[in-house]
């Protein structure tokens, strides 16, 4: 149980960005990315959630409310305003949890605790450039 809200927290942050996308300042219900949105930060994540919907991750999974409620897929598309499924919006210097306060913490919690504990029988990847991508480091100089 604990595991699949770890899930939802990390993917409610993992989507916030992209997901609000034009369709919020429009003020157009909210839909889900069609292909794969990048998390962007220190180092960026790629994430697909059609990918992740057919592995059967419910959206409550990774989306909550403030009160760590899961949200439905109907509760979602029904938001016209993406920063109410930003995960910063409530994981900031002044959430509960000091653990849970950075983005990075709390996107780890959430999608390396699913990744291992799996989704119907299937683990996800748990090497840190499965996620985040390689990136070659400068050459001092150049």
């Amino acid at each position: 149980m604990l595991n699949k809200k770890l899930i939802a927290a990390v993917i409610t942050l993992t989507i916030t960005g992209i997901w609000t996308g034009n369709a919020a300042l429009a003020g157009e219900a909210l839909k889900v990315p069609a292909g794969t949105i990048t998390i962007e930060g220190k180092k960026p994540v790629s994430f697909d959630h059609q990918i992740h919907l057919k592995l059967g991750v419910a959206c409550g999974q990774c989306h909550h409310d403030a009160k760590h409620q899961p949200r439905t897929a109907e509760a979602i598309g029904a938001l016209t305003k993406g920063d109410e499924l930003q995960c910063a919006t409530c994981h900031n210097d002044k959430f509960a949890k000091a653990e849970l306060r950075e983005r990075k913490d709390t996107f780890h919690a959430r999608c390396k605790d699913c990744h291992v504990a799996g989704v119907n029988g299937k683990k996800g990847p748990t090497a840190c450039t499965a996620c985040h991508g390689k990136t070659k480091k400068a050459v001092e100089g150049c």
